[in-house]
C-alpha cells in the first residue's frame, strides 16, 4: 500500500467498493492496517443483475464488521440528459455520491482501488488521444476534485499493485469478488485497450505494463515542476474567477511562452470542469495560437461547452459570455433617461485632474446603474486642458449645449456626429462597432445628449458641434468616474 498517503488513524474514510478484486483487496488492506472505514457501494443501473452487487458488497461489509452505505442512480438516462459518456457520467454519479458520504461523515478521504494496469491503460489512452504531460503523467496516488469537494482528497492506496497481485489477495483470504461483465467486452475503449492493444506490445517489450509505469512516474516529477511554474504565471495574469468564468488579462500573455499558455488554458479548464474531461494537445495548441494572434476571431469553442472569448484587454473562458460581467463598463438600465442639470450647482473647490484649477468651480454628483458610477459636471469660464488622456474626462462648449442634457441609453436610429468627421453624422451601431465597444455592453451604455442629439459618449468621443472652439466662452467638463 501507498505509504506516501499520510492517512490519519483517527478519522474514518470512504472507501469505494464496487465488489470487484481490486476494490475488496483496497477494503481488505485498509482494515488490516487499521484504518477506521465506511464501504460505499453505488450502483449505476447498467445491467439487470446490478443489485445483487450491492447486496454482495453489504455481506463483505458485515463479514468485516464496517459500516455500509450505498445509493443508486440511472447513470444511462443522466449520460443521454446531460450529453456525456457513459464513463463519464458513471464516475461523475459515483464520484459525486462518494464524497457527499464523505462530508456527511466527516471522512479525511475517499479512496477508490486503482491499480497499476489503470494507470498504464490511462496512461495509453491520453498518448493516443494527443495529451499533453499532464496527461501522459497519469493517476496520482493523491488529488483534490473540486468539482466533488475543495477540501476532501481523492486517495488511490493500492495504485502500485497489479490486478495479478489483488487476485492473489483475494484468493488468499478467500474472497470471491465480484466481477462486472462489461469488464469483458470491447464496447468501451479502455476495454479494447486492455485486451487487444497492450497485448499485442507487450509482444514487442514483455516489460511494456512496467516500462509505461516508470515513465508516468518520472513525467510526473517534471509535471510538478511545470506545475508550479503555471502557478506562479495564473496569479500575473488572472483577474477574476467565478463558478461561471474566469477572466485574464490578455496583454500579459504576450511575455509568456506558448507551452506555459498551454499549461494555463488546461488548468483553467480544469477550474470550470474540475476532472471531468479530458483536453488533447491539440485543443490546448488551437487556444494559445487564438490567445496569441491579435487577428484571430472574438472567440473558439474549447471543449466541453466551454469556449474562449477575447474582450478589450480582457481574455474569458465561459460557456456562455451573458454570464461575463459588465463592471468594466458604464451601464444604465434599458430604456432608461435621466436628466442633467447644470444650473445652480453647489459651489465646491476641486482640482480637476489634467487641468490646473485654482478657483472656484461648479460640481454636482450624479449616479446611476445601482450607483457605480458617478457623472460629475463642472461648469467654469477659465478653460482647463483640453488635452486629457482620460477617455471619460470630456470638455464643452457650453453655450452650444442648449439646456435639456439627458443621460439615456441608446434608442433605435440613433445617429452621431463624432468630433473629427466635420460635422458628418453616423449610425451610433457603427461607431460601437468602430470603436470595438462589446456588444453585450451596447444597450444600456450611458450615452450624454442635448434633446435626441447624442453630445459625448464616455470613454470615446464627443459630438463635433460642442467641441471647444477659439470663440467659446464657458466651458463644462464632464467626468464619468466608477464610484
Amino acid at each position: 500500500m501507498n505509504k506516501k498517503l499520510s492517512l490519519s488513524p483517527h478519522s474514518p474514510i470512504i472507501v469505494g467498493v464496487s465488489g470487484g478484486a481490486d476494490s475488496l483487496c483496497l477494503l481488505g488492506t485498509l482494515n488490516e492496517a487499521g484504518y477506521p472505514l465506511i464501504v460505499a457501494h453505488f450502483d449505476h443501473q447498467l445491467r439487470p443483475e446490478s443489485a445483487e452487487d450491492a447486496k454482495f458488497v453489504e455481506r463483505i461489509a458485515e463479514q468485516y464488521k464496517l459500516p455500509f452505505i450505498s445509493q443508486s442512480d440511472d447513470v444511462a438516462a443522466y449520460a443521454k440528459s446531460e450529453k456525456q459518456s457513459i464513463e463519464e457520467a458513471a464516475r461523475n454519479l459515483r464520484y459525486r455520491f462518494l464524497f457527499a458520504q464523505a462530508r456527511k461523515h466527516k471522512a479525511q478521504a475517499v479512496a477508490v482501488g486503482h491499480t497499476a494496469d489503470d494507470q498504464v491503460e490511462t496512461v495509453l489512452m491520453h498518448f493516443l488521444r494527443g495529451a499533453g504531460l499532464s496527461g501522459l503523467k497519469g493517476i496520482q496516488p493523491h488529488i483534490i476534485l473540486p468539482l466533488f469537494d475543495p477540501e476532501i482528497p481523492l486517495v488511490r492506496p493500492i495504485l502500485d499493485f497489479w490486478q495479478k497481485d489483488t487476485v492473489a489477495y483475494c484468493a488468499a483470504h478467500d474472497l470471491t469478488p465480484h466481477e462486472d461483465p462489461s469488464n469483458a467486452t470491447d464496447d468501451y475503449f479502455r476495454n479494447r485497450l486492455r485486451h487487444n492493444l497492450i497485448p499485442e506490445l507487450e509482444n514487442y517489450n514483455p516489460r511494456f505494463r512496467e516500462t509505461l509505469q516508470r515513465s508516468s512516474q518520472a513525467l510526473s516529477g517534471d509535471h510538478a515542476l511545470i506545475t508550479e511554474l503555471t502557478h506562479s504565471a495564473w496569479q500575473e495574469i488572472l483577474v477574476e474567477e467565478s463558478p461561471d468564468y474566469i477572466s485574464f488579462i490578455l496583454s500579459s500573455f504576450a511575455k509568456l511562452s506558448i507551452p506555459l499558455i498551454r499549461n494555463l488554458i488546461r488548468h483553467a479548464v480544469g477550474r470550470l470542469r474540475s476532472g471531468a474531461i479530458d483536453i488533447s494537445f491539440s485543443t490546448l495548441e488551437r487556444a494559445a495560437k487564438f490567445i496569441a494572434s491579435p487577428q484571430s476571431a472574438q472567440q473558439i469553442d474549447l471543449v466541453s461547452g466551454l469556449l474562449l472569448f477575447k474582450e478589450q484587454d480582457a481574455l474569458y473562458l465561459t460557456d456562455d459570455p451573458s454570464n461575463l460581467p459588465l463592471n468594466a463598463f458604464p451601464q444604465m438600465e434599458r430604456g432608461e433617461t435621466r436628466k442633467v442639470s447644470i444650473e445652480g450647482f453647489e459651489e465646491e473647490h476641486l482640482n480637476l485632474q489634467g487641468a490646473e484649477l485654482d478657483e472656484k468651480v461648479m460640481i454636482k454628483p450624479f449616479g446611476f446603474g445601482g450607483d457605480s458610477w458617478v457623472l460629475t459636471g463642472k461648469s467654469t469660464s477659465s478653460f482647463p486642458k483640453l488635452k486629457n488622456a482620460d477617455p471619460f474626462q470630456v470638455t464643452l462648449d457650453a453655450d452650444a449645449l442648449g439646456e435639456n442634457l439627458l443621460l439615456r441609453s441608446r434608442r433605435a436610429g440613433d445617429k452621431f456626429q463624432p468630433l473629427g468627421m466635420d460635422g458628418k453624422s453616423m449610425k451610433l451601431k457603427d461607431f460601437f462597432i468602430n470603436a470595438k465597444l462589446p456588444r453585450r455592453a451596447r444597450d444600456q451604455y450611458p450615452l450624454l445628449c442635448v434633446d435626441d442629439e447624442i453630445i459625448w459618449i464616455p470613454g470615446y468621443r464627443p459630438a463635433h458641434r460642442v467641441r471647444v472652439t477659439e470663440t467659446t466662452q464657458r466651458v463644462v467638463s464632464f467626468i464619468l468616474r466608477k464610484r
